[in-house]
């Protein structure tokens, strides 16, 4: 007996290979080859495995699968991913997958304050179009020694981010998240815990990772991105919405913000060219900052060892308390 697993995310044949590289001989899997609304229908009817990704698993999609029995997400921020709802009425469990996020994430996040900083992408196009800027961004770019860097949110990515900051000999780490971190912890990560007033206004660099949630939409507005240092540089590897999109553009057109390194969107995909591709001092990449080939191995090795697990009759890993 076979049992049909849909990827619901629309990849590229190598993802898809890698997948199946990675999948006991008893998984079914399907994948989505289009935007075919009737090729998504047959599949989800036909799913008992769903494995969620950058994609919204919706009220319509569960409604639409009727033989669903488990979803794993293939990362941590099932928050606004996920119909929660929907799943505890059916009594359908929820799993996440943190391995490799944490890691992935905060490597991406560090490549973004570093390139960033040191103006990359502008420096990058400069050569390849046969120019020779050597000197055009020497006045105003920076790096990451003798900086302070802020974390809001010190959860799985937010220490491995700190961890990682160690050898780049940054003058402070300060953190703001609701949860008192462990004075152990702290002095092991070299962290100091502030209001989130208080970080905005001293770092030069403030990375975010938090869920999206209620409290942490346009968590970064206006008013934080004036209480921001002059100069500083933003990161969001969380959650497009955030950040709200619209400040934000206004803070890099007044000059404010030194920069931003952005991996998430406010509307994901993006429906054409983004307004913030206009700044040399803005890095953009298409949410995928844990995705690395190591990384996705890892976690869809672990997302089949749930769902063996599952069909075990025994007690999933990273279950989802709905």
């Amino acid at each position: 007996m076979t049992i049909p697993v849909l990827y619901y995310v629309r990849a590229n044949s190598r993802l898809y290979d890698l997948i199946r590289a990675q999948a006991p001989a008893e998984y079914e899997m399907m994948f989505l080859e289009s935007d075919d609304p009737a090729e998504r229908a047959e599949k989800l009817e036909r799913a008992e495995v769903i494995l969620v990704g950058g994609g919204r698993l919706d009220e319509a999609s569960i409604a639409a699968a009727p033989n669903l029995r488990l979803v794993l997400h293939q990362g941590v921020g099932y928050h606004d991913t996920v119909a929660i709802k929907d799943l505890r009425d059916r009594q359908i469990p929820l799993a996440i997958t943190p391995g490799g996020t944490s890691e992935g994430v905060s490597e991406h996040a560090l490549m973004m304050m570093l390139a960033t900083g040191r103006r990359l992408p502008a420096l990058d196009r400069s050569v390849r179009e046969g120019h020779w800027w050597s000197s055009t961004y020497r006045a105003e770019s920076r790096g990451l020694k003798g900086a302070t860097v802020g974390i809001i949110g010190l959860g799985r990515i937010g220490k491995q981010v700190a961890r990682r900051l160690a050898p780049f000999e940054v003058a402070e780490v300060l953190y703001h998240d609701l949860e008192q971190i462990d004075p152990a912890v702290e002095r092991e990560l070299g962290v100091r815990r502030v209001s989130r007033d208080e970080l905005l206004s001293a770092c030069d660099f403030v990375t975010l990772h938090v869920p999206l949630t209620d409290a942490t939409h346009h968590m970064i507005d206006a008013t934080a991105l004036a209480r921001m240092k002059d100069g500083a540089i933003l990161i969001n590897c969380a959650r497009g919405p955030v950040v709200s999109e619209p400040d934000l553009l206004d803070a890099l057109r007044s000059g404010k913000l030194g920069g931003a390194g952005l991996d998430v969107f406010e509307v994901e995909p993006i429906g054409g060219p983004s307004p913030f591709g206009a700044f040399h001092n803005v890095v953009l990449t298409p949410h995928n900052a844990p995705g690395t080939r190591d990384v996705m191995i890892g976690k869809f090795r672990d997302m089949f060892d749930n769902a063996d697990r599952f069909y075990r009759g025994e007690k999933l890993v990273e279950k989802v308390d709905l």
